[in-house]
């Protein structure tokens, strides 16, 4: 188990801190608290921790067919 941080790249804000089997490919989609994300770059990934950039995807707006 890898200690990951997430944070937003713009702020440098911590969203999360939590234990990962692996760390999350950028690219990839993780859900951090109840919104959802997109990895944007890891930095200073070593085998004790990892700090990962992330930013909010938007939601699918599914529009009613009339």
């Amino acid at each position: 188990m890898t200690p990951v941080q997430y944070r937003d790249p713009e702020t440098e804000e911590i969203l999360e801190r939590r234990y990962e089997e692996s760390v999350p490919k950028i690219g990839a989609r993780v859900q951090v608290g109840f919104g959802h994300y997109q990895v944007l770059f890891r930095w200073q990934c070593v085998p004790t921790s990892c700090i990962v950039y992330v930013r909010r995807v938007p939601r699918e707006v599914h529009s009613v067919a009339a």
